[in-house]
């Protein structure tokens, strides 16, 4: 039996021995295509070859490591549902075609991995758009009889990018696993019972759609192919399903043993399945450098963590689990994804954190799911479910899967109503580049050379204008604020988290334009966002707000200062996470998977400003990658760095590395010495998610700017005092002292006179011969309520006591029972009134409390306790 290794191995050389060359995979995060999520076929990164922009390659062969989540509800379920998988591509631009292709598949499918012809069938596309695939009919019949030949339509044999763009038949082989209990007398590739898997899809790509719907040909023929591996392994290894394979059995049987379960019932062996899936896929984002989060990646893998962490804990384990088959993850891919090796315990410690958050919120979670669907309705509404999520951190997915186990559906455009309510959808920059546009971006990269960034070594520079572009996004010889290329530029784009620089365009002597943003959208090409009007081909003088780089620099190189600073207090496993540098402020997020003491933060500060203070000697040199783990230069989990790449170096030489302050690979703007840091001020530093802190702070410039305002406002606040500026915050805090005992004395006095009582309050007797005692606080406050209720219900043996406060339409109250009463609870009676009020309520059997609409005095709805 092949291994999975053997199987991706015999790929490699079958296709090199046809003169394909190994492209490696691509990262999961599409660095070249902004639309993209994530990378989730072979095809991403070739995105510009296929469009005839990008001209380097004629063809290649890949095994690229994939994430998609569409599905992420279906895996666990299925024979063949994965959110990460590896697939097996051969690609032509321009160079073999269908015969070639469907040639190449047949040898290596049948005479390289050996499968029996016999149980291989093929589809091809049968017309419509475009002509019947006649072509690829007569290619298959060398190989295969025409009985095992199916014709479909466009839903299963034509491939297309998107609604525009490069489109194309396709041809797919599926393999027959054998009976497997159908009762369709006409099972064949069209049944859906699981019998006949496809295992190789082959687009040949030769149309480019129009918006119209209209088909084209393209400059030249492509193909695009995809095989995935693990379905392949599936064949090759006689498995039933993709997870019996050797790329999942260590990890299924693993579980097994931790778990004690033997998955034999149809609820352990969908258990076994998500946590071995999602470990996988979490283990490969995080070593991307994706953390768990509440939107984008972040929120694709705390969904996936969170989805394996529930499962985990319906098989009877109640402590993080997931973080342990992160190993076993790496034997299964030994050798092959360095990215697992090299970060092998800060995927553990993310997921660690992730999980025991998760634990924590879980529980509550369920328990007040559980009240909702107590209620009887069948539907939960998008209120309700949103709710539990903000709230509980209970994610809407397994409120939807743990409702329809009951038959019960949720709202989901309710709840998408009230996430809007509750959030302010944030836009970026980035947001800008549709599909559209990013193919604009990349047809530029391919026609012009590279910007030249000159800014690192000065401010000003000449450049002639390359392209201008309104704000459709469309060419034209003159633009009025829309965007610019220039051939070269001293404008930092933004990236690394720092924010890009600003500054004007100068043409014969005259400002006719200003900077407000520049961006790489692609990477090689700067997109400078204008205001003014600009006229291609004019030579112009790029000119940078110097005062404005010189903060984004200390800022900059305050972040570097700390992380260094935290390393040394907490160790290497310290990784940045995230960063923004603005010229007011930096951000810096950092992994540390223990809250950190208060002392351990100030040697961090201490550590952080001695090095600002020791005037130490900032080097940036452009390197060899190679010589980043050579020379101990931190790098970025996920990162994606040029090769040379720029080394920023604080303290010692390049020759002597070894008296280094800090090295990192950065490609910001830095200052040339420490001492143009000043000072780093640390304004706030906190958890921002399970593992992840925030450290907000200012330096340069901008520190010595807001010790300017703190002393101006101790000054002011001194002379209101009327004491010496060094006394004022031992005189606050004097004072502060003071309207404590105060405010202590007003709330006693308040407390008091509330509940002395007078013509607010009624007692009468319920038909039972219970005792109730109704007050109306309505100068109080709704928390007020409860110490109003326990001195009242001090004065009764047995008594039931209400005390409500309106304000602004709406009511509150509590209810308490002094003494025990018969055949009466707090909380029966809270809901009752609750109900009448259009409202909620909740607590125990001595006491509650509740609240909604004030529309009729409480008394007239007292009625409801006879």
């Amino acid at each position: 039996m092949k291994t999975s290794t053997e199987i991706r191995n015999s790929f490699f050389q079958f296709f090199n021995q046809k003169g394909l060359p190994t492209i490696p995979s691509s990262s999961l995060i599409p660095h070249s295509d902004p639309t993209l999520l994530f990378t989730s076929a072979g095809m991403v990164q070739f995105k510009a070859n296929f469009l005839g922009i990008d001209n380097s390659l004629k063809n290649a062969i890949s095994c690229q490591k994939c994430v998609r989540t569409t599905d992420i509800d279906s895996v666990g379920f299925t024979e063949r549902h994965l959110t990460f998988f590896e697939m097996l591509g051969n690609f032509s631009f321009g160079d073999y075609f269908k015969n070639e292709a469907i040639a190449w598949a047949w040898e290596y499918l049948t005479q390289v991995l050996g499968l029996p012809a016999d149980r291989l069938y093929v589809s091809i596309y049968k017309g419509g758009i475009a002509p019947r695939d006649a072509e690829a009919y007569e290619a298959w019949k060398k190989y295969v009889p025409a009985e095992r030949i199916f014709e479909l339509g466009e839903a299963d044999n034509f491939w297309t990018m998107g609604p525009t763009g490069p489109c194309g038949p396709c041809s797919e082989i599926y393999y027959d696993f054998g009976e497997k209990g159908c009762k369709n007398p006409h099972c064949d590739i069209t049944c859906d019972c699981g019998r006949f898997v496809e295992i190789w899809n082959i687009v040949f790509e030769s149309y480019n759609r129009q918006q119209d719907g209209s088909l084209k040909p393209l400059p030249h023929n492509n193909i695009d192919t995809g095989m995935g591996l693990e379905r392949l392994c599936m064949a090759l290894q006689n498995a039933k399903n993709v997870f019996g394979t050797d790329l999942f059995t260590p990890l299924i049987n693993q579980a097994k043993k931790d778990l004690h379960i033997s998955g034999n019932t149809k609820e352990e062996d969908s258990a076994l399945r998500i946590i071995a899936d999602h470990a996988r896929s979490s283990s490969f984002l995080i070593a991307e450098g994706i953390l768990p989060s509440n939107e984008g990646r972040g929120y694709i893998l705390r969904r996936l963590i969170r989805r394996a962490a529930r499962y985990a804990k319906l098989m009877g384990n109640d402590k993080p689990y997931l973080y342990t088959l992160v190993p076993v993850v790496q034997k299964i891919f030994a050798g092959l994804y360095p990215e697992i090796d090299k970060n092998l315990s800060h995927i553990q410690d993310v997921l660690k954190q992730e999980e025991t958050t998760f634990l924590k919120t879980l529980v509550t979670g369920e328990e007040k799911l559980a009240e909702i669907l107590a209620n009887g309705k069948k539907t939960i509404s998008g209120a309700d479910a949103f709710h539990l999520h903000e709230t509980y951190g209970f994610p809407l997915e397994l409120t939807r899967e743990i409702a329809a186990a009951r038959g019960v559906s949720v709202d989901e455009k309710g709840y998408e109503e009230a996430k809007e309510a509750a959030q302010e959808k944030s836009r970026s920059y980035a947001d800008e580049f549709t599909k559209g546009k990013v193919i604009v971006m990349q047809k530029l990269e391919q026609a012009f050379p590279a910007t030249n960034f000159v800014g690192y070594d000065r401010l000003t520079a000449s450049g002639k204008v390359l392209v201008l572009l309104n704000s459709q996004f469309e060419q034209a010889d003159t633009v009025t604020d829309g965007f610019a290329v220039f051939d070269t530029t001293p404008f930092y784009a933004e990236s690394g988290g720092q924010v890009a620089d600003t500054g004007v365009i100068i043409s014969n002597g005259e400002e006719v334009a200003q900077i407000t943003d520049v961006q790489k959208p692609i990477g090689k090409i700067f997109l400078h966002k204008f205001t003014g009007t600009l006229h291609k081909g004019d030579s112009v003088t790029l000119s940078v707000d110097a005062s404005r780089r010189a903060r984004l620099r200390a800022n900059h190189s305050a972040i570097h200062l700390v992380n260094a600073a935290l390393r040394q207090v907490f160790g290497t496993t310290v990784h940045q996470s995230g960063s923004f540098v603005s010229p007011e402020r930096f951000r810096f997020d950092y992994t540390l998977s223990k809250a950190p003491k208060a002392e351990e933060l100030n040697r961090v500060w201490q550590i952080a400003n001695k090095a600002a203070a020791d005037a130490l000697p900032v080097t940036c040199q452009t390197r060899p990658l190679s010589d980043a783990e050579k020379l101990g230069a931190v790098t970025l989990l996920g990162e994606k760095y040029a090769d040379p790449a720029r080394f920023v170096l604080m303290g010692g030489d390049f020759e002597h590395t070894d008296q280094k302050y800090s090295l990192e690979l950065c490609g910001g703007t830095h200052v040339k010495n420490t001492s143009e840091v000043i000072t780093v001020l640390v304004l706030k530093e906190g958890s921002v998610s399970a593992g992840v802190r925030r450290i907000e702070g200012i330096a340069g410039p901008a520190a010595l700017d807001y010790l300017k305002e703190v002393n101006r406002q101790a000054e002011t606040l001194a002379a209101r005092l009327v004491v010496p500026a060094k006394d004022v915050f031992v005189r606050v805090h004097a004072i502060m002292d003071e309207l404590k005992d105060v405010k202590k004395q007003y709330e006693d006095f308040r407390q008091k006179a509330l509940a002395a009582g007078g013509v607010n309050e009624m007692t009468f007797a319920l038909k039972n011969g219970t005792t109730v005692v109704l007050r109306h606080a309505d100068d109080a406050q709704p928390k007020e309520l409860r110490n109003i209720a326990d001195t009242i219900a001090q004065k009764h043996k047995q008594a039931l006591v209400i005390v409500t406060c309106d304000k602004d339409g709406k009511r509150a109250f509590v209810v308490k029972t002094a003494g025990k009463l018969p055949n009466t609870d707090a909380v029966t009676v809270a809901k009752k009134l609750a109900e009448n009020l259009n409202g909620r309520a909740g607590g125990r059997a001595d006491f509650a409390q509740g609240g909604g609409e004030a529309k009729e005095p409480m008394e007239k709805l007292l009625a409801i306790l006879q």
